[in-house]
């Protein structure tokens, strides 16, 4: 009996301590971490208590963020750094081993897989030297009732039947994919790293317009209100009538750098916000003209696509240690979206490579919990 009491009392007492952590926790408190021991450059997806990410050790993850507990993993042939996309009671996400899959997002069990024809590509990686690639990205895929679209390295862009995995359509495109497409009123946005904006029939995968660029486009073109967004490597970030391709503007970003980023919308349409490279801002800007409303300094390159939730604005930053060039720094902030203040922050970990360390990936947000994907090896998890 005593002992019963005694373990009664010790479970209450830890119990307690758990409460009251998290009633005292603020905004951007270290809760734990989960270890995937290589770099994450994927997003994560969340559905409930459940995160889905990859990593550069080629496996998918489903983890349980309120008990911390992996649910399961599955491995693939190499790099999984696209963000997965979750369906009902699938959850879709490509590889660099060339194929994209489709899992049972409860077991981890695989349903189809489908040939993307690029297992063989080989990346050209940030570096310090010439051919300035910056081949980072993946293409990941996006979905509707019926079919599953995405981009591939090998100048392709596929539409697949959800259930089977059946190739639907191909379109040839005039060189590789490595942005995310988007989907509005039966057409599917497509951007290539020739700089080529493609808008096309999501039935038929027929070219209905395109805009040339002048610069590769490895950020995701994005539907922000009525206006689609697209952002370049010639230094311009575009805003296009979806329907027809009419460029309604056309902004260089302060600092004459590539936009690497992708928009992403604030609380109404009528607003987006989205990253730089060489610029290090993070940017407040009009759907409909363009105008920077604010702009706010990141450490390093803010690569990634920001990530809104309420009040609060996400991005992550990379930096390098090369002597002679600018400094760009390690870093992850939280920023008031009305006010573009910094209300939060930290600075990850040193990784070795040209690329020092850092997030480039979109965190995912709960109501209780930011999860962040660092180049260190980890998924951080802070307090909302």
């Amino acid at each position: 009996m005593q002992r019963q009491t005694s373990l009664h009392f010790h479970l209450m007492a830890a119990f307690l301590f758990v409460m009251s952590f998290q009633l005292i926790a603020k905004s951007g408190d270290y809760l734990y971490s989960f270890q995937t021991g290589s770099e994450n450059w994927g997003g994560i997806s969340l559905r409930g208590h459940l995160a889905y990410f990859g990593s550069d050790n080629g496996k998918l993850y489903s983890l349980d963020i309120d008990r911390a507990k992996l649910r399961w993993s599955f491995s693939t042939g190499d790099k999984v750094r696209s963000k997965p996309l979750i369906d009902q009671y699938r959850v879709y996400f490509t590889s660099d081993d060339g194929y994209l899959y489709a899992l049972n997002r409860w077991t981890g069990k695989q349903i189809w897989q489908a040939d993307l024809n690029d297992g063989d590509y080989v990346r050209v990686l940030p570096a310090n030297h010439a051919p300035w690639e910056f081949d980072y990205t993946k293409s990941s895929p996006i979905s509707d009732r019926n079919s599953v679209y995405v981009g591939s390295a090998d100048g392709h862009f596929y539409a697949f039947v959800k259930h089977t995995g059946t190739l639907r359509w191909k379109f040839k495109a005039d060189g590789k994919i490595r942005s995310t497409a988007s989907l509005y009123q039966g057409l599917v946005y497509v951007t290539t790293w020739e700089g080529t904006v493609y808008a096309l029939d999501k039935h038929t995968g027929e070219v209905v317009w395109q805009y040339q660029t002048q610069g590769a486009i490895p950020s995701s073109p994005m539907i922000i209100g009525d206006v689609l967004v697209v952002g370049s490597r010639d230094t311009y970030l575009y805003g296009f009538a979806p329907l027809n391709g009419n460029i309604i503007w056309k902004k260089a970003l302060p600092g004459g750098s590539w936009v690497e980023s992708s928009a992403v919308a604030g609380k109404e349409d009528d607003s987006f916000y989205i990253g730089s490279s060489d610029a290090k801002l993070l940017f407040k800007m009009m759907t409909q003209s363009g105008e920077i409303l604010w702009q706010t300094a990141t450490p390093g390159w803010s690569w990634g696509q920001p990530v809104v939730h309420k009040k609060h604005v996400y991005i992550g930053s990379t930096g390098h240690d090369e002597p002679g060039w600018y400094i760009t720094k390690r870093g992850f902030l939280a920023v008031d979206t009305e006010s573009g203040d910094i209300v939060w922050e930290y600075q990850p970990n040193q990784v070795s490579g040209f690329v020092h360390g850092g997030v480039f990936a979109s965190p995912a947000v709960s109501n209780l919990k930011v999860l962040v994907p660092d180049l260190d090896g980890y998924i951080h998890i802070f307090e909302k």
